[in-house]
């Protein structure tokens, strides 16, 4: 009894790997003989992701150079010049009981006329003179424990006594921001119009392997197999298009990045002390969309054609 049941069961599997070695064959020996529209739909996979690709770095780098700046800003608290010692006092006070600040530093008059003298470089004439009557006021250089408190620590010390005025660049962050959620926004319409693209061309292709194997399926539909019997090749065939679609896609866009990225280190005036993303960061996310975009957009191409043209 135990033999025959043994025997049942390796029976059962070894027809389970038959039913998938035929599925595969099915698949392979279909994209063989549609091959130009195998191609086609190859290729649109392949496009879309490449320009989507084009949109996703983009966008990766945009968040990184602005999460880079958030964690170097500073704040540059100005200080009143009637400003008293207490009320300096006071306000190192209010810093150092601040949870939100990492570390701040006293800039005195003669400090800021300094270092706004080595900013100027070869134009540093134009402040001589200025020494004996210094207009630049007292400030504190404040750092910022977390670069996305920095605008309501910023209103926050604003209101302290003494404080004159704040500033760290907002408006350089906020357009940074504005691009960063256009290029987001931008980059999920391609998205939507390159799917649409892709799923058409897929939806083709698989129709007319459909069609042009009507005869066969209806045999099929005839001796008793199920409707996902019949599905399931043509769902491996979209997928496999898909995925070789969006694997060339990472290939392409991978090598274009690494070539992007020596042409700026080449030209390293461009870059002006910007840090781009490596590849290494952005690559395993974009390598993981791509592969989930190009196999569901294979099978849901494969499904929708099967649904609307075979009555299945």
């Amino acid at each position: 009894m135990a033999e025959r049941l043994l025997k049942t069961e390796e029976v059962g599997t070894q027809m389970k790997i038959n039913t998938f070695r035929y599925f595969f064959r099915d698949c392979f020996m279909s994209i063989k003989k549609n091959s130009l529209m195998s191609i086609a739909s190859v290729i649109s996979v392949l496009a879309a992701l490449v320009i989507l690709g084009i949109f996703l770095i983009l966008a990766f780098n945009i968040e990184y150079i602005t999460n880079e700046m958030e964690d170097q800003l500073e704040l540059k608290v100005f200080l009143k010049e009637d400003i008293t010692e207490s009320q300096k006092d006071s306000l190192e006070n209010a810093f150092d009981s601040n949870s939100n600040i990492e570390s701040f530093t006293f800039e005195t008059k003669e400090d800021a006329l300094k270092n706004m003298a080595e900013g100027l470089n070869q134009y540093q004439k134009i402040l001589e003179g200025l020494e004996e009557d210094n207009p630049l006021p007292e400030s504190y250089i404040v750092k910022a424990a977390n670069g996305e408190k920095i605008v309501p620590l910023s209103k926050e010390l604003s209101e302290l006594e003494g404080v004159d005025y704040i500033n760290y660049g907002e408006e350089y962050v906020d357009s940074l921001m504005k691009f960063s959620n256009f290029a987001n926004a931008l980059s999920l319409v391609v998205l939507v119009i390159l799917t649409g693209i892709s799923l058409f061309i897929i939806f083709n292709t698989i129709k007319i392997t459909v069609f042009a194997r009507r005869k066969e399926i209806g045999i099929m539909k005839l001796i008793g197999s199920t409707n996902w019997y019949i599905r399931i090749p043509f769902l491996i065939e979209g997928s496999i298009l898909g995925f070789v679609g969006s694997l060339l896609a990472v290939l392409v866009v991978r090598n274009s990045y690494y070539f992007f990225l020596g042409v700026l280190q080449e030209q390293s005036g461009i870059l002006m002390g910007t840090t781009f993303a490596t590849p290494e960061m952005i690559m395993p996310q974009i390598t993981t969309y791509f592969l989930i975009y190009g196999i569901g957009v294979g099978a849901v191409g494969s499904l929708f054609s099967m649904r609307k043209f075979l009555d299945i």
